[in-house]
């Protein structure tokens, strides 16, 4: 059954949101120690303990990486046709065009494609990781600020360097220490959990804010069903097939990642609103998070 694979991480997120609320639990506090300590650290783990093919590990990046500039050039355009300011484009980007590929996609490729297609989802999830951290910064941060300075907070996320750090000791086969590689390892095994709970407390006072909802409907259905039919282009473009080419839909099908939201509330790009489409695109996902499974597994 296609929502088994899908419930399971989804209920983690249910658990965060009430004992979130039971406890009163600060979303800034938890949300900063992700930004900063847990993403860095899976980032790194993820990258330089990979066992995926590097010649489809690279093509499915590549194709990851496009996957951001075309829906962000895509969906920048549509929302210039619609007429909507440029603080509301800019935070519904931050909506439609990333993923929740870790925290979620992670264990629902596991669920519904086993192993092979979680050594797969890593690489989707490290790279749009970096694609967060450096164009979802910039999104996020030139909502209030000019480019220049837009760019300099984006040199600021730990996980830019974390990344090239994992990348260059797989590449290099360079061996990590115990005292280094444990710590970073246990940290990276708790980003998974902590973030279902964050997604949960995130979830909680949304849709308060005065934002029309018509900017969410759209900015969800571009996530949930227009997002996954653009990576199945791209990935058809960069000649990915089989199970490859099926991890790139399904991750291009989670709706949006609680680092949208940490990023909007972070730089103050309208985070409620992006709160409250993080909040409808998770719920909504359930069923057609199903759907694409139920797709996939016929192709």
């Amino acid at each position: 059954m296609p929502l088994d694979a899908v419930l399971p991480a989804f209920l983690i997120a249910v658990v965060g949101y009430v004992v979130g609320k039971k406890l009163n639990l600060d979303k800034r506090t938890l949300s900063r120690v992700c930004l900063y300590i847990l993403v860095p650290a899976l980032t790194f783990n993820s990258l330089a303990t990979s066992r995926v093919d590097l010649g489809v590990a690279w093509r499915l990046a590549l194709a990851t990486v496009l996957f951001s500039f075309v829906q962000a050039a895509l969906y920048l355009t549509l929302f210039k046709m619609m007429k909507w300011e440029q603080a509301t484009s800019r935070a519904m980007l931050l909506v439609s065009v990333f993923t929740n590929a870790g925290n979620y996609g992670l264990p629902i490729c596991l669920f519904a494609f086993g192993q092979a297609g979680m050594d797969l989802a890593v690489v989707f999830m490290v790279t749009q990781t970096v694609m967060l951290a450096t164009l979802g910064t910039y999104i996020a941060a030139s909502t209030q600020m000019n480019t220049r300075v837009a760019l300099k907070q984006v040199l600021k996320m730990p996980a830019v360097y974390a990344a090239a750090a994992g990348a260059l000791v797989k590449a290099a086969r360079i061996p990590v220490p115990d005292v280094a590689g444990r710590p970073v390892g246990l940290l990276s095994q708790a980003t998974v959990p902590i973030f279902l709970i964050l997604l949960g407390v995130q979830l909680i006072g949304n849709g308060r804010d005065h934002e029309p909802w018509k900017e969410t409907g759209v900015a969800v259905f571009l996530r949930l069903i227009a997002g996954p039919l653009v990576a199945w282009l791209i990935g058809l473009g960069m000649g990915l097939t089989d199970l490859a080419l099926k991890i790139l839909v399904l991750e291009g099908a989670m709706p949006t990642p609680v680092n949208s939201s940490i990023l909007a509330q972070e730089f103050n790009s309208k985070p409620g609103a992006v709160s409250r489409a993080t909040m409808v695109g998770t719920l909504a996902s359930v069923l057609t998070l199903s759907m694409w499974i139920m797709v996939l597994r016929v192709l």
